[in-house]
């Protein structure tokens, strides 16, 4: 049987750094190409025309997504659903908001905001960095275990039964 201080470092170092770098990884992406459609988008208002309900993925309740119009530059009036779902909803019928969208693919618009553009950067990074602290914290853990192993303690004389204070002089003469 393998020990499982051995098991344990070679799970957060193989498996755990690198999803949490995969996942941050993924953030930094996700950042970096929002960002690059927000250069090239153009922003203007609009109005939420309605706001639809939907079954959650558990079937166990509903969520809320707005359904929004607005005029592009060139006159065209579209309309979107936006890809936020939340319960209660953050909008409601009638509310003018922020839009923008991509000249060229007026119909891939998005509501100007931070859940709206920025919440798959936020969750991945979020996800990441806990993936990243949980094997760090492990890593850290069994090395001062380890080392605490390896060095005989003192105390061990004072509060070990008499088995074990002889295995602890046999340590200390060895070293």
């Amino acid at each position: 049987m393998e020990d499982p201080a051995v098991f344990l470092s070679r799970l957060a170092r193989f498996a755990l750094i690198p999803i949490g770098l995969l996942l941050l990884f993924g953030a930094g992406f996700s950042v970096w190409s929002t960002k690059a459609w927000l250069a090239r988008a153009v922003e203007t208002q609009g109005t939420v025309i309605e706001m639809l309900r939907v079954r959650d993925s558990e079937n166990n309740g509903y969520l809320f997504t707005p359904i929004v119009r607005f005029d592009t530059i060139d006159g065209r009036t579209v309309e979107f659903q936006s890809g936020l779902r939340t319960n209660p909803p953050l909008y409601r019928t009638g509310q003018e908001v922020p839009v923008v969208y991509d000249p060229g693919v007026p119909e891939s618009a998005a509501i100007l905001g931070v859940l709206p553009l920025w919440m798959m950067p936020i969750i991945l990074a979020f996800i990441g960095s806990i993936f990243l602290f949980v094997a760090t914290v492990m890593i850290v853990l069994i090395k001062r275990g380890a080392r605490a192993l390896d060095q005989p303690s003192h105390l061990a004389d004072v509060v070990g039964s008499p088995g074990q204070r002889q295995v602890a002089v046999l340590n200390r003469t060895r070293s």
